[in-house]
């Protein structure tokens, strides 16, 4: 029955405000079994300050009349008309009265009492237990006797069951509302989270198609969690959606040169091709062969990157040789594509990196640069130095990036419409150059072309022992 959340919570909720109901009673009926006890004691000490001053008056009429004292009044009148038992003490006023009341519990002596002394005792008599209030009798300055009177303890501490109906009757009704609450409280916190687990169980399927946010999303934290989840669903999508043109562009890009290797393997298999263009077809082959290694190069480098075990080293590195080498490898590219490349690197500085990824990051900026640059545009790779960074940067004058494809252009798998490629080199590059301590960035404007910079830290020389 308690396995679920929603019973635990409804549970919890009910037993929380039921304890606190029974407590709330408990203490009511302590505050009433309180409060009737004072009320006794004042009610007691009201009458029994009346009684004792009627006794002193009708003491002092007697003596002015000149009859005998006591005058005559009867306990028993008294007690027939009152619910407190009276007791009378000493012998001067009440003939066969004690002088003191003794018992186990309470010694009254009236001689000792002061005029406005109202003590409280708590006495037996009679096989009973009472709680009484005495009050002396005085002629003049003269102590003469006492009264006190009395109520059945019994009676004080039963009070309670005077109110126990209407306190009973609150914790019955508090129960309701407990249970009814708590009902209700612990559906509006599982309702979202059954939500949840069933668009989990829906992910889990490979379903992306799930939307947990309603109309009416709270901004309390599972609001906060549905929507952290839907954005999670979101992400899931996209990449999902990636990973599909990814594998459609992998795909796409082992075919052709495979197609092609086959190709030129089955013209030389099948004696097509001459002697005279036997090269031809083996140069051929062997760049699609480098082809096909530079793509699961790419794979491998982005893999091992993502799961942080890419190692780089520390050496010194020239940044105006690496920088010839790069662009050494791409003029006749831009020969080619009627493109003007800019090379203002003669002043690049020295650092401490790994050459190797350094010109990595370089050649993949680069080539994405050519993709993109038109015929008759400009291609620039230049260097500066400010602040202990170097700052490597490739310039063309393509269509330019949009601000909303700034970050995009940096995720795997991601490439524009009308781009070849797998889309997976901006990526490693800023993937390689977090791993070299440094950052890759880009500035651009649509239809202003691009520029992407390398930013590195220029560590200095460790001196020689």
């Amino acid at each position: 029955m308690l396995q679920s959340l929603r019973a635990r919570l409804a549970f919890l909720f009910a037993g929380t405000l039921v304890l606190a109901t029974v407590t709330a009673a408990v203490v009511v009926v302590s505050l009433y079994q309180s409060y009737n006890r004072d009320q006794t004691e004042a009610e007691l000490r009201k009458q029994v300050s009346g009684v004792a001053s009627y006794y002193e008056r009708a003491f002092r009429r007697s003596f002015r009349q000149g009859k005998p004292p006591p005058p005559k009044i009867l306990k028993t009148e008294f007690e027939g008309v009152s619910d407190a038992k009276l007791y009378q003490i000493g012998p001067t006023l009440f003939p066969n009265a004690p002088n003191t009341l003794n018992n186990a519990h309470i010694h009254l002596d009236y001689s000792t009492l002061g005029p406005k002394a109202r003590p409280v005792y708590q006495f037996s008599s009679d096989g009973a237990t009472y709680i009484g209030v005495g009050a002396p009798i005085f002629s003049g300055k003269q102590p003469i006797g006492a009264v006190v009177l009395a109520k059945p303890l019994a009676d004080v501490n039963n009070a309670w069951k005077n109110v126990i109906g209407l306190v009973a009757a609150g914790v019955a009704v508090g129960l309701i509302v407990a249970i009814i609450l708590a009902t209700y409280v612990a559906r509006r916190i599982t309702h979202p989270l059954r939500v949840l687990g069933s668009a989990a169980d829906k992910v889990a399927r490979g379903d992306l198609d799930v939307n947990v946010i309603g109309k009416r999303t709270s901004d309390d934290e599972l609001g906060q969690l549905a929507t952290r989840f839907q954005g999670m669903v979101d992400r899931l999508r996209e990449v999902d959606e990636l990973e599909r043109n990814f594998l459609m562009r992998v795909t796409h890009e082992l075919r052709t040169p495979l197609t092609a290797i086959s190709g030129h393997v089955q013209a030389l298999a099948e004696g097509v091709v001459g002697p005279d263009d036997l090269d031809e077809s083996l140069t051929a082959v062997n760049e699609e062969v480098r082809r096909l290694d530079r793509l699961v190069g790419d794979l491998l480098d982005l893999t091992r990157l993502e799961a942080h075990q890419f190692r780089v080293v520390s050496e010194e590195v020239g940044l105006a040789a690496l920088l010839e080498r790069a662009a050494a490898s791409f003029r006749e590219k831009a020969r080619t594509n009627d493109v003007i490349f800019h090379t203002p690197i003669d002043q690049a500085p020295t650092i401490i990196t790994d050459g190797d990824r350094v010109l990595q990051i370089v050649n993949n900026l680069l080539d994405n640069a050519f993709r993109w640059t038109p015929r008759g545009g400009t291609v620039q790779l230049g260097c500066s130095t400010s602040n202990g960074v170097a700052a490597i940067s490739v310039s063309d004058t393509g269509r330019g990036i949009s601000p909303a494809e700034k970050e995009a252009v940096f995720h795997p798998f991601y490439s524009r419409r009308g781009e070849g490629g797998t889309g997976l080199g901006l990526s490693i590059a800023r993937e390689l150059a977090t791993a070299l301590g440094g950052r890759l960035s880009v500035e651009s404007e649509p239809g202003q072309g691009s520029t992407f910079t390398l930013s590195l830290p220029r560590k200095r020389r460790r001196r020689a022992k």
